[in-house]
């Protein structure tokens, strides 16, 4: 009787096993790992990954394993979104937590495998490729896909969460393709991408793109607004370790630490990247007969200084490409904004050019002397992402040393809500019929100190050309009160000459907006 005991006992504990595995999604290999540990030893932080990406410095770099499968390399994106996740088997699925995970198969432009990890309890267990996890409707797959899938790795994932409505569990951030990442906020829609690190980014340079080719994501708990990824950065130049703490919601935002270690010295290193599109605004012609009045994820750069000044740069889809650098020692924050929300301005019910998200980059700490870059280079396609911004440091990363870092990305609307002065909100370049050997800039601004004042205040303009004598510009301001915004016009005499311009508008030796810089005579 008392084998029989112990033998039902035995049987109570396996049913007991199968029941946590279905529930908690475990493969295999998860349980061999589990197997392993009693209780955990350590907090998988941070300083964890550190440690990982220290030990990459210690052997010759490798790349991450190419999958080019015939019948889904090189496919269209239109073929390659046929490949769908089974929403069914999400990770977290079961337990009643916040966030589930999704991931991407190989295919189109994405053939680096990646390894993902799921910290469990401080531990992480490597989450393998399952070919059953997707569907891949009618897309012609390799005779011996089969025996393929058996050396698979995913690309990249996404992270779902209710960004909109409770209960209702949205795509909101996703990982894949070299160091790129996307997120959004709630109501918002896809666009610019931030990037772990920029590489000898610029118009002569062969860029470099290093890779994140190991993800750790915490677990949440059932009650955790936010969740965690570490990811290892890899390249022949770089290895660096990062830790995303990543809020959804209103206003998304994810908490940025990095460290990272020099394999050998780099012209140009640039830290907190985004890179976004501009195809052509209001104040460009649209580019081959485009019917959209505009096309641009994006349609400004902002930046703040260290003595709080702030300073807005239309961007433009240049003639060539253009590298632009920008003094900003201990910089208070940057980002490439989309200003114009009116649907009307872009009259793209499928692409929703007015919902996609600004990105603001608030430093933590004192960043010390540097340069922020701006690179736009011509482009006839919104396919190509033909913006980039990122900063360096003055002084670069010692080769001997890890170089650490840390800021926070806002996926805001338009400025961050601290930007109280007046904003440039509209720009159009023409001509006046009247004045044939004249060009004019017409540029709006609004704000609500703006449109506070009355119409009968008289503003006065700074206005300074590199170029251009200042006897040689006159201006009109006037309060547009239908639009509760004023008008400033700008007339200047024609010519060819690239120059650089400055402007903003003080009432009684008060400026009261920020900054407009525009490069004349470079766009398309």
């Amino acid at each position: 009787m008392k084998k029989l005991n112990i033998y039902l006992a035995l049987i109570a504990l396996v049913l007991c096993v199968i029941i946590i595995i279905r529930k908690n999604d475990l493969t295999l290999n998860k349980i061999a790992t589990l197997m392993a540990i009693s209780t955990p030893t350590e907090v998988f932080d941070f300083h964890t990954a550190d440690s990982i990406a220290k030990q990459k410095l210690k052997s010759k770099f490798s790349p991450t394993p190419e999958f080019k499968i015939p019948g889904l390399d090189g496919i269209s994106y239109e073929d390659y979104r046929q490949i769908e996740y089974k929403p069914d088997v999400a990770i977290w699925k079961n337990l009643a937590l916040p966030y589930q995970l999704h991931f991407f198969h190989p295919g189109h432009i994405y053939s680096n495998g990646i390894q993902i990890y799921e910290v469990i309890n401080e531990k992480p267990i490597e989450i393998p490729y399952d070919a059953s996890r997707f569907n891949f409707g009618d897309l012609p797959l390799a005779d011996d896909f089969a025996e393929l899938t058996k050396k698979l790795h995913y690309t990249g994932f996404r992270v779902h969460y209710p960004i909109n409505q409770k209960e209702i569990l949205e795509e909101f951030l996703v990982f894949q393709g070299a160091s790129y990442f996307r997120a959004i906020s709630k109501g918002q829609v896809y666009g610019l991408s931030g990037r772990g690190l920029a590489i000898n980014t610029g118009p002569k340079d062969k860029e470099e793109f290093p890779i994140f080719e190991s993800f750790y994501i915490k677990r949440p708990n059932k009650t955790d607004s936010a969740i965690t990824i570490y990811a290892i950065m890899n390249s022949e130049s770089v290895v660096g370790s990062y830790e995303f703490i990543v809020n959804p919601g209103e206003i998304t935002t994810i908490d940025v630490h990095a460290k990272i270690y020099l394999r050998k010295k780099i012209k140009r290193l640039g830290f907190a990247p985004i890179t976004s599109m501009y195809l052509y605004g209001e104040p460009d012609n649209p580019i081959l007969g485009n019917i959209h009045p505009e096309v641009h994820d994006s349609d400004g750069l902002l930046t703040q200084n260290k003595m709080g000044e702030w300073e807005w740069r239309p961007l433009i889809n240049p003639k060539k490409t253009q590298l632009t650098r920008i003094p900003l020692d201990s910089p208070l924050g940057y980002g490439l904004i989309q200003r114009d929300r009116k649907f009307k301005s872009y009259q793209d019910e499928k692409l929703k050019y007015h919902l996609r998200p600004s990105i603001w980059v608030e430093p933590k700490g004192d960043w010390g002397k540097g340069n922020l870059y701006l690179l736009e280079f011509t482009t006839n396609l919104d396919s190509d992402d033909n913006v980039t911004t990122f900063w360096e440091p003055a002084i670069p990363p010692n080769l001997n040393e890890g170089y650490e870092f840390r800021y926070r990305l806002h996926y805001t609307e338009r400025s961050p809500k601290h930007h109280i002065l007046g904003k440039a909100s509209a720009f159009y370049r023409g001509a006046d019929p009247l004045f044939p050997k004249e060009k004019v800039f017409t540029l709006y601004f609004t704000g609500d100190h703006l449109k506070a004042l009355d119409q009968k205040t008289e503003l006065e303009a700074i206005i300074q050309n590199n170029k251009i004598p200042s006897d040689s510009i006159r201006y009109k301001i006037e309060k547009i009160s239908e639009l509760d915004q004023w008008r400033l016009q700008i007339w200047y005499p024609a010519s060819t000459e690239e120059s650089d311009w400055t402007v903003f508008l003080k009432n009684q030796n008060q400026r009261i907006t920020e900054t407009w810089m525009y490069r004349d005579g470079l766009s398309k």
